[in-house]
């Protein structure tokens, strides 16, 4: 008989505080990640599979459940405290407020999904939910411990490129939940005449990373060559590799242009996983940023990579919960 929370934990949930351990789940086209923690961000375990984006919600609900059966299995030998809340961080156009998962474009079946419901349903828990750019500034405000974040732009780039906009240390939202989809931008001209590169997501999404260095330099990769191996080539010095991160990030920094002029941001944070690279995608992208706007390298906003690491992944999982118990904490 396969496990589950209801049957690991008082069905009375308890009252919600900084005590309460927590499921993280992190949804995308890549994989999906689940993730046992406690509210300071303390990994106790983790577990990762892959996922078809072709597959509906249901389906989905059914493979969350089943793995997080076998994640609580593993924690319960370990006589660890099970999860209180759970907490989401998902690609797609999803309203906190409502807690319905109007359509992604990474998974082409799911429309007007209950995301939150049905995940608390299964559960039978809270759950806390943020878009996947939403949630990672929301890490950044949570475990980045040398800077404090007031007026900031957060971008991640898997499996596209999306902005989360913060404002006098709030999240910036619209009505139809689908703001930030900066990958959308158009580009000015396409970078080679004749070539089918027309947004930015096209060229500087961590897919569209992949197809330039395909297009670039077809003979110099291994064949089903993948994100990860790629931009590991290009930490090893791979000048091939740091020649398409040059293009891709000069383009970037280019369709941030309007971005900036129009909100001035104090800070722009490029995430996961393109922080990874530090300078290799921060220099050329603000040098490109610096020509289009005009604005000299003192007059750009600070522009940072993340330094939450390879746990960004599950910080941003988490931290949608973390906040909200931080929220709801008594005074």
């Amino acid at each position: 008989m396969p496990y589950n929370l209801a049957m690991f934990r008082n069905l009375n949930t308890p009252t919600i505080g900084l005590g309460n351990y927590i499921l993280g789940i992190n949804i995308d086209s890549e994989r999906i990640l689940l993730v046992h923690s406690n509210p300071t961000g303390l990994t106790c375990e983790r577990l990762a599979f892959p996922f078809p984006s072709t597959e509906s919600f249901q389906f989905f609900l059914s493979e969350v459940s089943s793995n997080a059966d076998r994640l609580l299995m593993i924690t319960k030998a370990q006589h660890l405290p099970m999860p209180d809340v759970v907490s989401v961080s998902v690609a797609g156009n999803y309203d906190a407020q409502t807690g319905v998962l109007s359509s992604s474009m990474e998974f082409s079946q799911w429309k007007s999904e209950s995301l939150r419901s049905q995940l608390g349903l299964r559960f039978n828990l809270p759950v806390y939910a943020e878009n996947k750019a939403n949630a990672g500034m929301l890490a950044e405000m949570l475990f980045d411990t040398n800077q404090s974040l007031e007026h900031a732009i957060y971008l991640t780039f898997t499996p596209r490129i999306r902005v989360s906009l913060l404002s006098e240390g709030r999240l910036y939202r619209n009505t139809a939940a689908n703001s930030g989809l900066m990958g959308n931008i158009r580009l000015g001209s396409s970078p080679t005449p004749g070539e089918q590169f027309r947004t930015l997501d096209d060229v500087a999404s961590g897919g569209g990373l992949l197809r330039l260095a395909n297009l670039r330099h077809p003979n110099h990769w291994e064949q089903g060559l993948t994100l990860h191996a790629f931009l590991q080539s290009a930490l090893e010095g791979d000048p091939y590799a740091i020649e398409v991160i040059n293009e891709a990030s000069s383009w970037l920094g280019r369709g941030m242009e309007g971005l900036v002029h129009v909100i001035r941001p104090d800070t722009i944070i490029i995430g996961h996983p393109f922080h990874l690279l530090g300078k290799l995608w921060l220099d050329p992208m603000v040098e490109a940023l610096s020509q289009a706007t005009g604005l000299g390298i003192g007059q750009l906003p600070k522009i940072t990579a993340s330094t939450l690491g390879v746990r960004q992944p599950e910080l941003e999982a988490l931290s949608p919960a973390i906040m909200g118990l931080r929220s709801s904490r008594p005074n």
